[in-house]
């Protein structure tokens, strides 16, 4: 899950739980309720990646295609 992966990265980082939530604007409580929930908001998620100086990867399970089409062009 997600936060598995934030936390994660905090402990490679050497970040508490503090720190993140300072930045992220909520509460030390707040934050250990997100992480056991696993329940990010959009911008949270965002906050979060600029913070820990990461990107987000979207990637396809193995086996899984996606085609693109021009709906310009016919078949």
């Amino acid at each position: 899950m997600v936060s598995d992966v934030i936390k994660k990265i905090m402990k490679d980082k050497g970040i508490a739980g503090k720190q993140l939530a300072e930045h992220i604007g909520m509460s030390p409580q707040s934050l250990t309720n997100k992480f056991s929930r696993d329940t990010w908001q959009v911008d949270e998620l965002i906050s979060i990646l600029e913070f820990l100086d990461c990107k987000l990867v979207i990637q396809p399970n193995p086996g899984v295609q996606y085609i693109l089409l021009d709906k310009r062009k016919p078949f």
